[in-house]
């Protein structure tokens, strides 16, 4: 406990109280001196007690560099004990009025050492009385052996009592200092608390990220104290940070000559560079006390931090990138200590789970928006050019019939027709493609023959599907991707193979999804095919990639063509998923 501000204080005001007692403790050797003292001797009395007087005066006016050169040096103790033992023995040794004065060794090192300090004084004073004693015994009159041993029983009473104090006071010491960090750390939770209980509210109430980040930075400078903060959002198409808010704390940081961060400023991390870099990249919480640049742009550095000690928290959703906290200025004189750190980790972690809950919720938003429009759009289509279509198909039909007489007119209005039917097919088939209805096992066999039936109205083509019974638990974005591949394949089947049979086989194990594709139409030779002129293979294979799987085509003339497709296997995400922040 030595050492500590408390402590330090206390082992003066001791000393100060030592020094007093040794004063109160001249008193009697005084009175001896006036009332009781041998007019032989006066001239010996008046000495002893002058260098008494002089010894106390000098502890008095030199108290605290004596106070600490006692703690670190105990041994000086045994100085004042012979010193005091030799004012007793000039002083007939058992009737000497400067017993009590002699006493204060001994208490010195029962309360600055404790219950070993104490009795060890004790030990080195009984010695030295001991010694004296016996020089008594030779040079004047025989020992009072009674006298004696109860005075070396007080000696050791004296420093075992006053010892046992002074180590219950180190363990309240040591137990004060114990719930002073307590209550530091309590404090510092419920602060932590108070912040998250903020970022939960905001949450809730707020679609708006820069409001959450205005809320985290104030918890960080305003809250937390830390000198200034930055959090900037990660862009996953630029794969960059961008959208920075800078909050500092006092004017001597926000008003520095170096220039202010732009909310719209990028800092790239396609360079593996810098430790901004590293911490977002590797998921780590770094701290920088060395000054090293956060980023390869020396420009973007300046604007980013301005001193030598900082710190990067990533901000993370399931494992995907939100942005970055960097906290800036910080003492160089020390690192932050663990509690800090665990302190910050655990804002970075709600403050992710804040951050990406709100762009989760926008882009759903605005997924919800782009599909209601396209449902609307597939609606108008379908209400209105879709019939018109119909009624200039059919009106075309009838304009035919009626000109039996003009063949070369006929001719013109059959494939005015022709056109006409066509376009109404194609529009249909977009019009479906444009509703994000839920492609369900039902959904996909129902919209095969639906599709079908549009494609091929007069042609008789036996279709086979099979799908396991929890295709509807798979991923919603696999199962519309290959409902979409399989579609175009049975469009490419109607209008080129001259197939009678359509068969589709859908499978999975624990290496993923495999669709097999089948047709026994004329077939084809794979590498005569042009892609720029037949969209709809590239469009199946572009597909299957977004699902980071493998399209493979065998196909060869007057054999049918098989189209093979892998890919991994994602089980679908609850529909209705809340993130709660504690």
């Amino acid at each position: 406990m030595i050492g500590s501000l408390p402590v330090q204080y206390e082992q003066k005001l001791t000393f100060r109280l030592l020094v007093g007692y040794r004063w109160v403790s001249l008193l009697p050797p005084l009175l001896s001196l006036l009332v009781f003292s041998n007019p032989q001797t006066p001239a010996i009395g008046g000495s002893v007690l002058l260098l008494a007087a002089g010894l106390t005066l000098g502890l008095t006016l030199a108290v605290i560099p004596l106070n600490r050169w006692l703690m670190q040096h105990p041994w000086l103790l045994g100085i004042d004990l012979l010193i005091s033992i030799g004012l007793v023995w000039s002083t007939s040794l058992e009737q000497s009025p400067y017993y009590l004065y002699s006493l204060a060794p001994i208490l010195a090192g029962a309360f600055f050492f404790g219950i070993r300090g104490g009795v060890t004084a004790a030990a080195v004073y009984t010695l030295f009385y001991g010694l004296a004693l016996l020089a008594n015994s030779f040079l004047t009159s025989p020992v009072n052996l009674s006298g004696a041993l109860i005075q070396v029983i007080s000696f050791f009473l004296i420093g075992a009592i006053f010892g046992y104090p002074t180590r219950l006071l180190q363990r309240l010491y040591q137990a004060h200092t114990e719930l002073a960090a307590k209550n530091d750390e309590l404090s510092t939770r419920n602060r932590d608390l108070d912040l998250l209980r903020e970022l939960s509210l905001v949450m809730q109430s707020s679609v708006d990220p820069a409001e959450l980040q205005e809320i985290i930075l104030q918890g960080l400078v305003e809250k937390m104290g830390y000198p200034r903060a930055v959090i900037g959002l990660y862009d996953e198409s630029l794969d960059a940070l961008t959208g920075w808010l800078v909050l500092a704390g006092n004017a001597s940081v926000n008003n520095q000559a170096a220039p202010k961060l732009a909310h719209t400023d990028i800092a790239s991390l396609t360079e593996e560079v810098g430790p901004l870099v590293r911490a977002l990249k590797g998921r780590l919480t770094l701290e920088i006390t060395d000054g090293e640049s956060p980023t390869g742009d020396a420009a973007l550095n300046r604007r980013l931090i301005g001193g030598l000690h900082y710190l990067v928290l990533p901000l993370i959703l399931r494992q995907e990138l939100v942005g970055v906290i960097m906290i800036d200025h910080l003492p160089l004189e020390r690192r932050l200590s663990p509690a800090e750190r665990h302190s910050l980790n655990h804002l970075a972690i709600h403050a992710g789970v804040a951050l990406g809950s709100i762009r989760l919720c926008i882009d759903r938003a605005r997924g919800a928006a782009v599909a209601a429009e396209r449902h609307r759009m597939a609606t108008d289509l379908h209400d209105q050019v879709s019939q018109a279509l119909y009624g200039l198909a059919y009106g075309l039909e009838a304009a035919r019939q009626l000109l039996t007489h003009e063949p070369r007119l006929q001719q013109l209005l059959t494939n005015l027709h022709q056109t006409a039917a066509e376009a109404q097919t194609q529009l249909r088939q977009i019009i479906f493609d444009s509703k994000p209805d839920e492609i369900t096992a039902a959904v996909f066999v129902a919209g095969m023959h639906r599709t079908l039936r549009a494609l091929a109205p007069l042609k008789v083509i036996a279709l086979r599907l099979d799908l396991p019974g929890d295709f509807d638990q798979w991923q919603a974005g696999t199962r519309r991707q290959l409902y979409r591949v399989t579609q175009e394949a049975l469009a490419n089947t109607v209008k080129h193979a001259n197939a009678r049979q359509f068969i589709v086989k859908l499978s999975h194990d624990a290496h993923g999804i495999e669709l097999r594709i089948a047709d026994d139409g004329e077939g084809f030779d794979p590498t005569q095919v042009d892609s720029s002129q037949h969209l709809g293979l590239q469009s199946m294979a572009e597909r299957i990639r977004t699902l980071d799987g493998a399209f493979e085509l065998n196909s060869a003339f007057g054999e049918g063509t098989l189209i093979i497709i892998r890919v991994p296997l994602a089980l679908a995400e609850p529909a209705d998923e809340v993130v709660v922040v504690a």
